[in-house]
């Protein structure tokens, strides 16, 4: 028993700071579930009592919490800080950036990162990200403009057009009456996390048909120049 306890003590611990940084898709908690030339989309599930491994974005990205957390945000090479986030909170990050998240919670901390691989070339005619009805903008810069889409049961948002090409991301799920010009009406359900992507313009027009609250990010890619 002393000698495995001797050779125990000869194992080296190695420290999580000493961790090799990952590409951030290959770090395990991050799912790749969508990519083009524009975007990258991942589902991010970190459990309770879990963290990620030092991961590098060389890349723009956000990430829009799925519930809230409270969690500990740690950049190489700094001291872990507290990182509260809400339901439906939308947060930009400038690449490149190196860190890890721990989750000392309860209960699984889930985000979409969203990845902003490449702007589109601005068209000849004269498309910018103007407001949309029923919208309510909450992040914007030269890159993206984020508006937030909120219906309770029985509302509607009237046809409107999303100029730019751009992720929409279910924050609160619900059943939603599409309608776009020249199209059957759709009957969708959104569940938490859904996304979908758009090129280029669309019109559509939306009513919540469900008994329960939708609620929904929309991220606009901003043409460079």
């Amino acid at each position: 028993m002393k000698i495995a306890a001797v050779l125990i003590a000869l194992v080296p611990v190695v420290s999580p700071a000493l961790q090799s940084p990952v590409p951030v898709a290959s770090e395990p908690r991050h799912h790749l579930k969508f990519e083009n030339e524009y975007v990258r989309v991942f589902d991010v599930n970190v459990p309770a009592g879990d963290a990620t491994l030092f991961h590098v974005h060389s890349n723009d990205y956000l990430f829009v919490s799925i519930g809230d957390a409270k969690l500990k945000a740690e950049v190489l090479g700094s001291p872990p800080a507290d990182l509260v986030v809400k339901d439906g909170e939308v947060r930009f990050t400038k690449a490149t950036i190196t860190h890890r998240v721990t989750n000392p919670g309860p209960a699984l901390f889930r985000n979409i990162t969203i990845e902003v691989l490449k702007s589109p070339p601005a068209p000849q005619n004269s498309l910018t990200a103007e407001a949309i009805p029923g919208h309510t903008t909450v992040l914007e810069n030269d890159r993206v403009r984020v508006e937030r889409l909120i219906l309770e049961p029985g509302q509607s948002v009237a046809s409107h057009t999303h100029s730019l090409s751009g992720l929409g991301v279910t924050v609160a799920g619900g059943k939603i009456l599409l309608e776009s010009p020249g199209m059957k009406p759709q009957l969708a359900e959104f569940k938490p996390g859904d996304f979908r992507w758009h090129t280029g313009p669309i019109t559509h027009s939306l009513k919540n048909i469900g008994e329960t609250r939708f609620e929904a990010v929309d991220i606009e890619w901003k043409f460079q120049h």
